[in-house]
């Protein structure tokens, strides 16, 4: 009878990512990266403990990863479909789940340092320059050579889909020959830009893209060692080991590059429960999507203990209110209904509520998970739950009674977070409906600014608590779609202490204290919870395997000898 062991979770950093996700700079950090991996120092503030106590977390080990045992075949239960796989599509639970087994990038990272990945090398030439080299011998998973063309092509196509904001500094990408290439910035570049450039695009060849019959939405091809070799909307999805990896030089494959296992299939479940069945079944091998509630069954003592095991890590990504800040909204004028909202929300509730307790409330609007995040907000008065103090702002407000639209794109987890912010609004008297839309419909509907008052948003990053802001708060990126901030905030103040808190040149505690401070007064948005991912596996896997938002790198895993 086998004993049950702690999760061994092997921390592989990778990129982060899109309507969701973003690096870091500062005078702590080599502004220059040159060559093919550069560190990046984290800032001089005490880091906040991130991984709850029972989690094993080990630090990112690629050479552990590739030389790990191997696998004929591992099944992946994932939480949702990932509706469009194609390389420049919007992020979403399912494609977050697929992302780095399907495609590969210029760099990735891990534990802070970042490594090329089809970049053999970079070089900063001014603060708006960069030239890129790539190794001459890649190609994608089905034989098509990649030159610098496919750069070009694959950046432009996804700033043209204007899904990724963090490409919006880019001014122009260009082929200097078949193997360098030239990118230019609209601006000198800011905490950890450049990185985020690179880390941010899925990059493909055009040739296999324009053979591709419906834009790699059920057909993608990438770079790395997979291809897809059936996908079932809805269902399942199977990818293949082609034998045929372009980098042949062990040293050379990161975390998010490895294939240890020759066929994995991700299994699409979208009910939390059925996950637990899944694994107890052995329908799965792996999955991040059991409840909260049923973890104790895997653990332990558990009635399923055997041959599995459990670790639970922090979400790096935290649910957030986002305020409509339109010249038309109710929001926009009236402080005090702003303020009333707030503090209706017992967190800590919504925590219990929708993750049993394992998830952490929140005390500015990003989590808890960066080394720049400053412990000392979590003894902070930010919107403490206090019925009474809400009442009072709501009666000196100009709420009359209207019907309030809270939009967010639906998922399980969404829901049930959504429906607690709309209870507990309605003990204090405030109508709220729940407007919930798929991710395609939702990402575009976030900037409609008659079509919702509220918006809960899932957004995070993989490196510093600025780069989470940034992906709401940095005016620059959305002004052309909503004149001001992602939710249409328009506030000198507030631009001016975003980009300080982002320049490489005043970037600091200081500045970081100055933008949460002003962040927490005017009330515009704010955190309310990040939950947990809960990780159930097999014997099977000897050690699982995670990219930097914790989704786990199948390929990567080690298996049981």
């Amino acid at each position: 009878m086998m004993k049950k062991k702690r999760l061994a979770l092997v921390l592989t950093v990778s990129m982060m990512t899109s309507a969701i996700l973003t690096g870091c700079g500062g005078s702590n950090q080599a502004e220059t990266s040159t060559g093919a991996e550069t560190e990046t120092a984290a800032p001089a503030q005490e880091e906040a403990q991130t991984q709850p106590e029972e989690s094993s977390v080990g630090a990112a080990d690629t050479q552990a990863a590739v030389s790990g045992g191997k696998a004929d075949s591992v099944t992946v239960g994932i939480m949702a479909d990932p509706e469009n796989m194609g390389p420049w599509s919007g992020m979403s639970q399912g494609r977050i789940a697929v992302l780095f087994t399907t495609y590969e990038y210029m760099i990735t990272r891990e534990n802070g340092v970042a490594y090329g990945v089809l970049a053999k090398n970079w070089e900063e030439v001014d603060p708006q320059t960069y030239k890129v080299e790539l190794y001459d011998y890649i190609h994608d998973a089905a034989g098509n050579p990649l030159n610098a063309n496919d750069i070009v092509f694959s950046f432009e196509s996804a700033i043209a889909t204007k899904n990724y904001g963090k490409l919006s500094v880019i001014d122009s990408v260009t082929a200097v020959d078949d193997y360098n290439v030239e990118f230019k910035f609209n601006k000198a570049l800011e905490i950890g830009e450049f990185e985020n450039v690179m880390l941010e695009c899925a990059i493909v060849t055009q040739a296999a893209y324009e053979a591709s019959p419906d834009q790699m939405a059920t057909t993608p091809v990438g770079t790395s060692a997979y291809l897809v070799e059936s996908y079932v909307p809805g269902s399942e999805i199977v990818m293949k080991d082609t034998g045929n990896y372009w980098q042949t030089d062990e040293s050379l494959v990161h975390g998010t590059s490895v294939h240890n296992v020759s066929e994995i299939k991700f299994s699409v479940i979208t009910e939390a429960s059925q996950h637990t069945v899944a694994l107890q079944t052995g329908a799965v091998d792996i999955s991040n999507g059991v409840p909260d509630t049923d973890i104790s069954k895997f653990d332990e003592g558990g009635e399923f203990s055997e041959g599995n095991a459990v670790g639970v890590v922090l979400d790096n990504l935290s649910y957030d209110v986002e305020y409509n800040m339109s010249g038309s909204s109710v929001f926009k004028d009236d402080q005090n209904l702003r303020l009333a909202l707030a503090y209706a929300i017992d967190k800590g509730g919504v925590n219990v509520g929708a993750f049993n307790g394992n998830g952490m409330d929140l005390k500015d609007f990003a989590n808890t998970t960066y080394p720049d995040y400053n412990p000392e907000w979590d003894n902070e008065d930010y919107y403490d739950y206090d019925v009474d103090k809400a009442k009072e702002y709501l009666a000196q407000s100009n709420y009359d009674g209207r019907t309030l639209r809270l939009e967010y794109i639906s998922s399980g987890t969404a829901d049930l977070v959504a429906q607690l912010l709309q209870a507990y609004w309605g003990q204090i008297g405030v109508n709220v409906e729940l407007i919930g839309y798929d991710q395609m419909m939702g990402q575009q509907e976030q900037y409609n600014a008659e079509g919702f008052d509220i918006l809960l948003k899932s957004t995070g990053s993989t490196d510093y608590i600025v780069n989470q802001w940034k992906l709401c708060w940095d005016a620059r990126d959305y002004r052309e779609i909503t004149g001001g901030t992602a939710n249409f905030v328009v506030d000198e103040k507030l631009d001016e202490l975003m980009q300080a808190a982002l320049s490489t040149d005043t970037y600091g505690p200081e500045s970081i204290e100055a933008f949460h401070d002003y962040l927490v007064e005017k009330c515009y948005g704010y955190g309310v919870v990040q939950g947990p991912i809960n990780i159930v596996h097999s014997n099977k896997i000897a050690n699982v395997a995670l990219d930097i938002r914790n989704q786990i790198l199948p390929g990567a895993c080690s298996y049981a000898q």
